[in-house]
């Protein structure tokens, strides 16, 4: 029995993500995360007094970051699907403070972290996104935002200290900046030349958030479930298109002849669909019975004709 599948073969378990929402503060940052599948808020920033009491969920004060470790290692978390980390660049500081209770030497005299503390915080970070893994948990990170002027342009981007904000976007599937828009509030999941973002799952890039009113699932809609339609759309559209390279592989092979070759040319090949990459694997394998029959298309005749007809032709 052989380990390897088909794309269309493949079983999907629940959807998990890693997301992080960044933008000014006040702007409702912890509202929003928190509106993701069965939130559980780990909180570095007191971040949740600040959330209406009607949407406010389980949650965690966090004095360090051997906290966290003690809450996903040794308590019950099973009935939460998601872990909402508030705010990403404190848990970063508390990351560098509890590697240096081990290992002084990663913090230098004045108290910042050497090169070789941040490279143990980007390692420290992999290891949490392998528990939350491992547990079967989204994660949803928070984070102020932060302008970065390079020459005359000004970027904005999520506030982490040192270079770790950069590592830490290449672990995420989305990255949504939250900011007003003619009076709406609105997230933004395209990265542009005024704020950093990402969108690895194929979604709507640019998403308005209402004022709460009812139940707080936004991010569960437009992201979560979203995404998990997007996927049963494509295992649709894939099984489409590996029948349709079937039938496109199978119907040149059978082509014996000038005459086949126009058939197809003239019949299926400008009716059929194309979807994907479909129209590059047909004309790689008609470039390739082209050559085998010793044939070309004429242009002004419309069709495929043997070499030798079209130069007698052209003489």
């Amino acid at each position: 029995m052989t380990l390897i599948k088909k794309p269309n073969e493949l079983t999907q378990s629940k959807i998990k993500l890693k997301g992080l929402i960044y933008g000014q503060p006040g702007i409702g940052k912890t509202s929003l995360a928190l509106s993701a599948p069965k939130p559980l808020l780990i909180d570095f920033d007191n971040g949740l007094r600040r959330v209406a009491k009607q949407y406010q969920t389980d949650s965690v004060q966090i004095e360090s970051y051997q906290n966290l470790l003690d809450i996903l290692n040794k308590e019950n978390i099973s009935n939460y699907e998601t872990i909402v980390i508030d705010t990403l660049g404190k848990m970063i500081d508390r990351i560098g403070d509890w590697l240096a209770i081990s290992n002084p030497k990663i913090k230098q005299s004045d108290g910042q972290l050497s090169m070789k503390g941040w490279g143990n915080i980007k390692g420290e970070f992999q290891k949490l996104l392998k528990i939350l893994e491992g547990k079967n948990k989204s994660v949803i990170f928070i984070a102020h935002e932060k302008e970065e002027k390079t020459g005359d342009e000004i970027m904005k981007r999520p506030d982490v200290a040192g270079s770790s904000g950069k590592d830490i976007v290449k672990e995420l599937d989305f990255m949504g900046y939250m900011s007003m828009k003619g009076g709406k509030r609105t997230i933004d999941l395209a990265p542009n030349e005024a704020y950093y973002a990402k969108n690895s799952l194929g979604l709507n890039s640019f998403l308005e958030y209402a004022p709460l009113s009812g139940i707080n699932d936004f991010l569960s809609k437009n992201i979560f479930d979203a995404y998990e339609e997007k996927l049963k759309q494509d295992e649709g559209l894939r099984k489409v298109y590996d029948d349709l390279i079937k039938n496109i592989e199978n119907s040149i092979a059978a082509i014996k002849d000038l005459e086949g070759l126009n058939n197809y040319y003239l019949g299926f090949y400008n009716k059929h669909e194309k979807l994907w990459s479909s129209y590059l694997v047909e004309a790689s394998l008609l470039k390739s019975k082209v050559e085998e029959l010793n044939c070309e298309f004429d242009k002004k005749a419309g069709e495929f004709k043997s070499k030798a007809v079209v130069e007698v032709v052209s003489e």
